[in-house]
């Protein structure tokens, strides 16, 4: 693989010359700045070998890095060529420091303005005017060498039932002309796919785990809306769209359509709207608001439909996930599986149920080293076969129609005794900072940084701790990651009613092992306190009491676990069998 990127990097590098230019900027994201893509805009991974969901490249002439965040500091430098690249921090402090180090004064650095969003550029133009560099729009490099470049996914549009969503495309339009004409803004760019695909109820398989349809749209105050999308749209649903007004245009043809409306005052979003379309709004609009977009946070806090539907979703996911944890710890002989084994596994229990329609992303399956590898792959070269004495880090989820879900356990193999006193005492601490997320009580206005230092507590007692976030955002049959609100140092968004994140804290100890205790949970009022706001978890399934050391635990945790625990056998055991049902039973009995 070295050679083959080795030569990708020197033929690009002849590309950049014949353009005059000294560096190329490579970030992760594609025209749709979206997390997750599709192979055809893979262009990082196809450049670097780097697989991980975020990241940035810049390859100079005789210099290259690759910037990746705290998930991905073990996993580049596994898939990556050292000797090619430098491994740096995603921070933007981290990025001015490389460039001013590596690139000269007067360097002329190339970038395609439809894959960095408007803030991305201010930054990197302020490290440039700071340097004396000079930033060049470009044509997309990385497409001109890719010759084997898969084609663009162009899968048909789905209607996203009522029943499902909770809320009519009608409802949404209102609420959503309300929030405009508070900016007073006539207009609306809707960078992001997730948000279009939630206002107008319906969904796409663009990607393998994310039911997208990758297009963008404009929502007028009038009500009327454009998506701009080169879509299969079959009868039903271009009936729909007639119905209510939703008018589809050619993707190629926003720049355009912007550029003839003469907007007054649009809003969009600076941190999701690509530089391209951001300068043709500044340029061709009488005024402009830059402001998150009004849906993500319509979109984050979910309705009653949706809440009911995620319990649901979690409850079908939660017996398939502990169908599994039953056949590995009874069923598997020792030394006879492997990771790539496992995913298999749990995707065939995952698909005993006729309503799963995808998984919500590859799952992660790390035993004993890999599993400290926080968003590991396996694959033919790293697999590893299951040894007695390791811990296997399980992180997966499943797509639902009326939900999205994500659950991380780590269980002992084989024989639970052979664990050693260092992770049973590692994974109690996991274990105790998911328990006071769980468990907390918070008044209204709390953002997620304020609730982070709990997760990371007892880490941070023996001078440990983990370099991720403690929660993500999730949506309903949308985005596992979906934003505003997340769990985490820098969540400064405020947690709302209605709101389903992800708890999981973790720990990892780099070339031996990896902890991680995940459960989604959504925000809810405290008991009738008007004030104040709670937890409910949602995940199902059982945490695995062998590697705890229960003289760890306060009074109130041991409460928790086996409150959620007592919760888990209710909800699960009437969809097993009896030696199942009689096995969970165990997992569930508490602890004292």
């Amino acid at each position: 693989m070295n050679k083959n990127i080795k030569s990708k990097v020197k033929e690009l590098r002849t590309l950049m010359k014949i353009k005059r230019l000294d560096g190329f900027i490579i970030p992760h994201e594609d025209e749709f700045l979206t997390e997750y893509t599709p192979p055809s805009s893979d262009r990082l991974s196809w450049i670097s070998g780097f697989t991980g969901s975020a990241g940035l490249s810049i390859i100079n002439q005789s210099s290259a890095a690759i910037f990746v965040d705290g998930r991905y500091t073990t996993q580049v430098k596994m898939e990556s060529p050292s000797n090619i690249f430098d491994f740096e921090d995603l921070a933007i402090d981290s990025q001015k420091k490389w460039i001013r180090k590596n690139c000269l004064n007067g360097h002329r650095l190339g970038f395609n303005p439809k894959v960095l969003s408007l803030t991305k550029f201010i930054s990197l133009k302020k490290i440039a005017d700071e340097s004396n560099i000079e930033l060049i729009e470009t044509n997309n490099l990385v497409d001109e060498i890719w010759l084997s470049r898969p084609k663009e996914p162009n899968g048909k549009v789905i209607r996203h039932e009522e029943r499902f969503s909770g809320k009519s495309f009608l409802e949404k339009k209102g609420d959503l002309i309300e929030e405009i004409d508070k900016e007073n803004a006539d207009s609306l760019f809707i960078s992001e796919s997730d948000n279009s695909c939630w206002l107008l109820n319906i969904r796409g398989n663009d990607l393998d785990f994310t039911p997208l349809l990758r297009c963008f749209s404009i929502f007028e105050k009038s009500g009327d809306v454009y998506l701009f999308s080169n879509h299969e749209v079959s009868e039903k649903i271009n009936n729909y769209f007639n119905k209510n007004k939703i008018l589809v245009l050619p993707l190629e043809s926003i720049l355009d359509f912007i550029k003839d409306k003469k907007y007054r005052n649009t809003l969009f979003d600076p941190n999701t709207t690509p530089l391209e379309v951001a300068q043709i709004i500044q340029s061709h609009s009488f005024s402009f608001i830059l402001k998150p977009n009004p849906c993500s946070i319509m979109k984050a806090c979910k309705n009653i439909t949706e809440l009911k539907g995620s319990k649901s979703a979690h409850i079908r996911d939660g017996v398939a996930l502990t169908k599994f944890l039953f056949w590995l710890e009874n069923e598997v002989e020792e030394n006879s599986i492997d990771e790539i084994t496992i995913e298999n596994k749990l995707l065939e229990f995952r698909k005993e149920n006729k309503e799963l329609k995808s998984l919500s992303f590859s799952t992660i399956a790390g035993a004993a080293s890999n599993g400290a590898i926080i968003h590991y792959k396996a694959n033919k070269k790293t697999n590893k076969i299951l040894k007695s004495g390791d811990i296997l880090l399980l992180d997966s989820g499943g797509q639902y129609l009326d939900g999205t879900t994500d659950v991380t356990r780590t269980v002992p193999v084989f024989y639970k005794n052979n664990i050693n006193e260092e992770i049973k005492d590692r994974f109690t601490r996991v274990l105790k900072g998911h328990i006071a997320i769980a468990s907390s009580i918070f008044p209204k206005g709390t953002k997620g940084s304020d609730l982070d230092p709990l997760a990371r507590k007892f880490l941070l007692d023996i001078g440990l701790n983990y370099s991720h976030g403690t929660g993500h955002g999730v949506g309903s049959f949308l985005g596992v990651h979906e934003g505003p609100q997340n769990i985490s140092p820098m969540g400064s968004e405020e947690l709302k009613e209605g709101m389903i994140i992800s708890n999981e804290p973790g720990y990892y100890k780099e070339y031996e092992y990896g902890i991680r205790i995940e459960n989604l949970v959504y925000v809810k009022q405290s008991n009738g306190d008007k004030n104040n706001l709670k937890f409910e978890t949602l995940t199902m399934s059982p945490i695995d009491k062998s590697l705890i050391k229960v003289n760890l635990l306060d009074h109130k945790e041991k409460g928790w676990l086996n409150d959620y625990h007592k919760e888990v056998f209710k909800e699960i055991s009437p969809f097993l069998d009896n030696s199942q049902k009689s096995w969970l039973e165990i997992c569930c009995s508490p602890i004292h």
